[in-house]
Order: structure tokens, then sequence, then C-alpha cells
């Protein structure tokens, strides 16, 4: 079937000019595969192509990644015929808002090829076009589904029926519900506190969750945003945003640092895009904790911390000095491998050179020691005062719109309050979005409190996503029936029972409270109506609760009544625009959501700003008068006089806002962690000590694996996509020459790759951009469903490693790995 076919097909791309202004033929070779400035702004023409006069110009928000880039879509009669940057939205130029005032429409906004290539995923042949059942009962990589088409009713009638009689039987806990961490999230979340079960999860635990929980023990705020455009010295733990763009303005705001004066150095094994800008400190996988110590170390020992910013609003100063006391430079080399001269230096640089910054993601934190050590690493920035001030970590006022609660009902509340299936309470600085890898070992080993019967899945591919892919295999066998709501049939939709078709980003509508500084609200809207006349998702969350006849603590229908009005809305995009509309009501705009349709861009912007040092704002003398004062702390109070929230910190006899930590202050130390355990039963270390990762290399198995992403792909959602396997069509494992050369082994050979766990065919591609004891490859490809394109295109690395969680996040542990490397 040929893309034309399609309805509403856009018949006058032009690839060549997508390779050309996305900068994705410079993908293809050893450069960046995004730089700022590549693609113009929205108002501007763009050079060689169509500008389709009298076109729709409709502003909305990108989704073929987490980042949300604000964009401009240009439609013809029906058909979207170019996807351009919406200079009007923060997210696509700056996280810094004197830098967005003073430049964004002058200069223009910026996205990646992922989001011009949208397109392609909106018009591609082998999306999900119409709901379908299973009729194979058998289940398993490989296995045939046998599907059959079905209606619509007949799809509905099923799910619910299948639902009902679970909640009617007091399992309503016994569902399982999985979803992306961004998209129509509340009113799954909603549906489920309704139905039943508190087993609703998310992305996020795949992600950054140990990130979150280091920080957050450290200064009170689980993500704080780096400020790179006002640094002189930025510091990255295995963290690519140049190339793995979490945010498409991180290009921009880097590159501009650089021209600005700033010096960048990238600890990682992987010369990543990154890295090539700036110093490249390659270390061992898991040690990025023991270099923070050691130049902790250094710091200390030469006194060139900020003296006033650890007496003032830092506790635990004096034990982290004893514990980093023998922490030195020559102690980290032997773990690290990095010289311990280039240790001195970096410890010495980053404290002289103000405003400095250090950040980490996913590269030190997705192995089982990850937030020790970005715990260590966010104490570097206690030392040097390098929290929410110009060029350092702030922490950002990202206030949009607001989730409004719903409380179940007598029949939901006795089930609702069952244990979650995951035991997300084992894990001590977990997160809402739960624990992936515990929940699929629990269903396979039969550990859980119960055993769950119904999974929903929505936007996500659990098979190629979670680390073990034998154990997710088995794990979604144990269910009695399971339901995937996806654009394609992914690895994960061919174990589903009955298959959902999907709405791309380009059909529907969500609110993204953008992760800038300062609050900002982008409208993702349908640009055209679903392709073949499929509900949207949250459409078709509401008609199940509308089916299964759910009701909230007080009897109302919430998923057919309006928020707004009170009345029943039949028509489900109508009820949903009312619910949508209420929480940008109730949120920071106080704007509807015709209003927001209204501005430019189609997007809020505060004109408040970005604040800093707001932990030293003075709290108002009206807002003392009700809160309540416990030694230091300081708390609002609940209409009976009770404690209620921590408000803030008394420092000098006068009340502060602080941080939100127990102490209101940057935490080195905090003994009371040690009254917690973590997920293996260990008690949790005061300190941000440093161990080794529980699974190392030996003689066995000697080199780490490890993986990362690029702007050319995301997770494992668009290798089905034309343009984007063009720029990026294989992930070769990457060696370093010396150990190639030891194993015999040469560039462009086919190899195995084999852990304990299981092994996999890779092409080598030897390079001296990566560590010596390592060899890694990019995340997401190696797919036996998804569409024509992506199957049987490069390597999964998911079976190499077991489903395990990082003890204390639940963290998914992507990059502890241990393999061998021979030809094949």
């Amino acid at each position: 079937m040929d893309t034309k076919d399609l309805p509403n097909s856009p018949t006058t791309i032009d690839r060549r000019q997508f390779l050309k202004y996305t900068g994705a033929g410079a993908v293809a070779g050893t450069v960046s595969p995004l730089l700022p400035r590549l693609v113009p702004t929205a108002s501007a023409a763009v050079p060689g192509t169509k500008n389709y006069e009298g076109a729709l110009r409709i502003p909305s928000c990108c989704n073929m990644c987490g980042g949300q880039t604000g964009i401009e879509c240009l439609v013809v009669d029906g058909r979207v015929v170019s996807i351009r940057p919406n200079s009007h939205n923060p997210n696509g130029f700056s996280n810094i808002s004197t830098d967005f005032f003073a430049n964004a429409v002058k200069e223009g906004a910026v996205m990646c090829p992922k989001g011009n290539a949208g397109i392609m995923t909106l018009y591609d042949p082998d999306r999900v076009k119409k709901p379908l059942r299973r009729t194979n009962p058998e289940k398993g990589i490989g296995v045939d589904p046998k599907w059959k088409e079905i209606s619509w009713e007949e799809a509905y009638a099923e799910i619910a029926g299948r639902l009902q009689k679970l909640r009617e039987a007091g399992e309503a806990h016994k569902l399982l519900w999985f979803s992306e961490d961004h998209s129509f999230t509340h009113i799954q979340g909603d549906f489920c506190k309704l139905y039943g079960t508190s087993n609703y999860s998310m992305h996020s635990n795949l992600c950054d969750t140990a990130r979150k929980a280091s920080f957050k023990m450290v200064m009170g705020h689980d993500r704080p945003l780096m400020d790179a455009l006002q640094s002189r010295y930025i510091l990255l733990f295995g963290w690519n945003p140049l190339s793995a763009t979490k945010w498409a303005h991180l290009p921009r705001i880097v590159t501009r640092g650089l021209e600005n004066g700033a010096k960048l150095v990238v600890v990682d094994p992987n010369f990543s895009y990154t890295a090539q800008q700036g110093e490249w400190v390659p270390i061992r996988p898991a040690t990025d904790g023991a270099l923070a110590l050691a130049m902790a170390h250094v710091i200390i020992r030469d006194q060139l911390y900020d003296e006033t910013f650890v007496r003032d609003w830092t506790v635990g100063f004096e034990e982290f000095s004893k514990y980093v006391a023998d922490k030195t430079p020559q102690w980290a080399e032997g773990i690290t491998s990095v010289p311990a001269a280039t240790i001195e230096r970096l410890g010495r640089e980053f404290a002289t050179t103000r405003p400095s910054l250090a950040d980490v993601w996913s590269g030190p934190g997705q192995h089982s020691n990850a937030v020790q050590g970005g715990r260590a690493i966010a104490c570097l920035n206690a030392l040097v005062g390098s929290y929410d001030r110009p060029g350092t970590m702030v922490i950002p006022n990202n206030k949009g719109n607001k989730h409004i609660e719903v409380e179940a009902d007598e029949t939901a509340a006795k089930t609702v309050k069952m244990e979650r299936f995951d035991g997300l309470t084992s894990y001590p600085f977990g997160h809402k979005s739960g624990v992936y890898c515990e929940t699929f070992t629990r269903l396979v080993e039969g550990t859980g409190p119960y055993q769950p019967k119904i999974g929903v899945v929505f936007f996500q591919n659990l098979m190629m996503s979670v680390p073990g892919t034998q154990t997710v295999e088995q794990a979604l066998k144990k269910l009695e029936f399971l339901v995937v709501n996806d654009i394609y049939l992914s690895e994960t939709a061919l174990m589903a029972d009955i298959v959902i078709p999907g709405a791309t980003y380009l059909e529907r509508y969500d609110l993204n409270t953008h992760w800038v500084t300062w609050p900002v609200l982008g409208l993702r809207q349908p640009v055209v109506k679903p392709l073949f006349g499929q509900p949207t998702e949250y459409e078709f969350v509401a008609e199940l609760g509308r089916r299964l006849g759910l009701k909230d603590k007080e009897g109302g229908e919430v998923f057919r009544v309006g928020r707004i009005s009170g009345q029943p809305i039949e028509d489900l995009t109508a009820w949903y625009e009312e619910w949508l509309s209420k929480e940008i009501k109730e949120g920071e705009p106080k704007i509807t959501l015709e209003e927001l349709k209204a501005l430019p861009g189609a997007v809020w912007v505060s004109q408040k700003g970005t604040a800093y040092e707001k932990y030293a704002q003075p709290i108002p003398e009206e807002k003392l008068k009700d809160a309540l004062v416990e030694g230091t702390m300081v708390f609002s109070k609940k209409k009976d006089g009770t404690k209620d929230k921590q408000i803030g910190v008394m420092k000098d006899g006068k009340a502060y806002a602080g941080f939100s930590t127990p102490s209101g202050k940057v935490e080195f130390y905090n003994a009371k962690f040690a009254e917690k355990k973590d997920a293996t039963g260990k008690p949790v270390a005061p300190l941000p000590v440093y161990e080794p990762r529980d699974w190392m290399p030996d003689a066995e198995y000697p080199l780490y694996s490890i993986n990362w992403k690029e702007a050319s792909h995301t997770h494992t959602r668009t290798h089905n996509n034309a343009w984007l396997v063009e720029i990026k069509p294989l992930n070769p494992l990457r060696i370093n020459p010396k150990t190639a050369a030891k194993l015999g082994l040469k560039d462009g050979d086919e190899v195995w790759v084999e852990s304990k766990y299981g092994k996999v065919k890779a092409k080598l591609q030897v390079t001296q951009g990566i560590h010596p004891e390592v060899v890694g490859l990019l995340h997401g490809f190696g797919h036996w469903g998804l569409g024509k394109i992506a199957k049987g295109r490069g390597t999964s690395d998911a079976v190499l490693r077991p489903t395990r969680a990082e003890p204390l996040s639940g963290q998914a542990m992507h990059k502890q790995n241990c393999v061998k490397v021979y030809k094949a």
C-alpha cells in the first residue's frame, strides 16, 4: 500500500528538503544530528520549498518524543503538508525567560529531525486502522496472532465486559495499566481510580527516576534544569543534550553558552556528539559517583567551596567533609580509569570558574548504584552554590494546568486501597510512575501480593523498552486478557488479545506544561481529524468509563458530565474539550481552552519570567500569620489548625522559602535516611556513598555494555519512519580499536554479543570514540514487529540484561550489562 492511498495523505513533501533543513544529511556522517538555527522560524519561508499560500497554519506541540516542542503545521485541503517550529513557544528556543522574550521572534525557534518527520508517522501505511482480535490463543515472540478485524462495538463490548466482570468480582485491583508519562495521563489515572485499581504505571521509571531521586535527596526538587546559557562551566555526566535532545532548546542554549565563553566537559564512556564539542573524559560505566566524590575532596581540601552558601543554606557539610577526606583523586583513578591529575584539574576548574553547574542523566542513572552516584554529583553543585542562581541548576516554576482530582465511590474505594502490585513502597525514593521491572518479574515468579488478570497498555512498547525481553514476554503471557492501544502492531501489540488503533499527536489534544524555568502552557491540538475515524485515546478511555458506569464519590458520571457546565455531554470530543478547559481555568493561566487556542502559537507564556534564589525569598508576614513554626521549619495549617505542608525555614530569626528538603536546606547528609531500607532490605546510607554496581565484568564476560539515544530516533517508537531510517538506518556496536585487535575483530564484522542472559548479533564499528573496556550501541533497533521498514533492522540489546530495577528509585537498569564479543 502506498502512502498516497491513505486518506488526507501528503503528496507534495520533498524528502531531500527534509534532509537538508533538519541537518539530517550531516547525521549520516559523523557530525551533529541537530544544530541550532538549522530550521527557520515558523513565520519565515523555507528556501527551496513550497510555501503553500493560503494554507491553514495550525499551532500545536510535537510528540515524536517526550520533548513537546512547539510546532506549526501547514494544512492544505485537510492534508498536513509541512511541520515547522513555533517561535511563540519557548520549548524550541530557551529555558530562560529573558533570552526568550528578547530573542525568540528575532532568531526563530528550532526543532529536531523527528519533529520534521512527524508527517511520515501520520501517513505511515503500516498504521493500525481498525480494532483487531487475536484468534490464536498461543502467544510469544514469532507466534502469528492470526488477527481478525472487528467492529468498534465488538471491541468496546468485549473490553468493557471483561473489565466489568473483574470489578463485580471485587478484583478491580487486578487490572494493570501502563502508559506514556505525559500524554493524556490525567484521564487514565482518573479512570483507574474510579474503576478501583492503584496499578496505574507510567514510562518515567524507564527513563530518569534515579536522577529525580538523586536531586530530590540533596536539594528537594526532582528536576532542576541547567541554565547552560549563562554558565561558564558546564559539567555533564552521561548526558548528550546536543544529540539526545530531551528538549529542542538544549542544543541552542549549550552552544550559545559555549559562544559566550563557557567550558564544556562531558564525562561519558562514549564519545557523544556533545563530548565532541568540549573536553571528553572517558570513564568506566557507573563510576561517576567516585569521580564526583574525588572532585569534592579537592574542592574541600583546597577550600574552594562557597563558604557563605555552605554556611547559610546547607546541612551536613562536616559529615560530608569527613567522608570525602580519603576520597582522593588517586583513589578515584583506580575506580574510574580517569587520571588523578585530570580529576585534580576538574575539581579546581569547577570550583573556580563560576557560575558552574554539574548535571547527570541516564548514563550513570541506569545502574544499581545510580541514585547515590547522582547524589554525589548533586553535592558538587551544593559546594559551589550552584542552585537556583543564573548559570547553575535552576529550580523550575513550571506551573501549568491543574489536575482536577476525583474521589473513588464506595465500590472502587474497596479495591483502590489495595497494595500496588509492583512493590513501589519497597523503593524508598520511588516515583509515582511505578516500577515496571518489578511488575514483570513478580508476574513471572508469582511473588506479588496477588495475581493480576487484565493488562491495558497505551503508547508503550514494553517488549522492547523494558530490560529482559524474555521476562516481559513470559509476564504478558500470564495475563488472562491484554489490550494494547497503539498506532502500530508493535512487539507488545503482537502479544495482545485486542489491539485498538491509536491516534498520532497530529490528531488529538494534550496540554503541555513545558520544562522551562517559568510557567508556560502549550496546547497540542488536532491539526487533522483521525485518519481512520478512530476515537482518540482519551475518547476511548471515556467511552469505557461510560460503559462501565464509573462514578465518583458523589455519584457524578465523571466521563459523561461536563466539568464546567455540569451537564451531560454525549459528544466525546466536546466533553474532553470541557475537561481540558477546566484544567486550564483552574491552573496557572486562568483562561479557557478557546482562549488558549487564540493566543499566538496556542501557548500561554507567563510574564513573570524566570526567578532566581527563590529559596532566599522571605515569607510574607500575612502568610506567616496562618503558619505553624516547629523548630526551624515553617508549615502551613490545615483547617483544624494542625500541621500541613512545609512552606519554609527559619534562619536568623526570619522565615524564608528555603529548599523542599526535610531541613529546608541543601543536604549533604541526612541521618534519617538510615531508618529507610532499599528494595533489597539494605539500610539507605545517610551520605552519598560510592559502592561498585552489583554486576561487574569478569573473565567470562569482560566488557561493559551500554546503550544511548540520539536525535534521529525516539526509544523504540520511530524506526518505521522512512525519513528517520534514512538518517539512521542501523545501530552498529561500537568498540575501541585496541579491544577489537585483542579479539581479532575488524570494522564491519558481524559479531555475537553475549551475556549470561542471552546473545544477539550486531555489526561492528571500530572507533576511538569509546572507552577500551566498553562496547555500546544506539537503543531502539532490532524490531520483529512495528512495520515493514523497522522489522529486522539493527540490534536490540534488551535480551542481554535481567529485568531489574535500581533499589532506591525503581529505575530500570538499562545500562547494567557485561558481555563478551566474538565473530559470528
